[in-house]
């Protein structure tokens, strides 16, 4: 999918209030591969929704012109543990000649909010610790949603931080062993 597509979500079970996760790939990947860490999906639904109904889990990624056998690979595994996925085609970044994940965030950030505005969820729990997410949370206050931001120390903004509050900010470095990969194939 590009910038069409389709969430489905159902109505909680009795007395759970509902959540979504908004997972920012990008954000996250480049930390796991330096800690060569593979990450169980299931457990990190299962771990980050705790409490709550998990009506969606979203995966936001820009999107290769190719993909290839070992990505869609991870694609469908993703995909058979229920999270939807979002791309957005790779950018050039005109500086440096390499491909950009500029306006992933950006579909997040309105992913967030158009949920938020439908009354979709009572919590967003979000993957990320990008700057950027400073203004989905001052939106969700308003909104009078609650939000959880998780993310790895390492790219985890003060800023986000701070406008979130330390009881809704959350590492994902408190909790790998948790949420690794234990078995040898996806």
């Amino acid at each position: 999918m590009e910038d069409e597509y389709q969430i489905q979500y159902w109505e909680p079970k009795k007395g759970l209030k509902r959540t979504f996760i908004f997972w920012d790939h990008a954000n996250v990947f480049h930390i796991l591969q330096e800690l060569k860490v593979r990450i169980d999906y299931e457990a990190v639904k299962r771990r980050l929704a705790r409490g709550y109904y998990l009506v969606a889990p979203i995966m936001y990624l820009g999107k290769p012109r190719v993909v290839y056998p070992k990505k869609q690979k991870f694609f469908s595994a993703l995909e058979k543990t229920g999270w939807s996925i979002i791309q957005k085609p790779l950018q050039v970044d005109q500086t440096t000649g390499r491909p950009s994940q500029n306006g992933v965030d950006e579909v997040m950030f309105q992913n967030i909010c158009d949920f938020a505005e439908e009354g979709a969820y009572e919590k967003a729990i979000i993957v990320s610790g990008d700057n950027v997410f400073v203004s989905v949370v001052k939106e969700l206050k308003k909104l009078d949603v609650k939000v959880d931001v998780w993310s790895f120390r390492k790219s985890f903004s003060r800023a986000l931080i701070w406008e979130v509050g330390r009881e809704h900010a959350f590492y994902l470095d408190n909790i790998v062993d948790e949420i690794r990969f234990k078995r040898e194939k996806l």
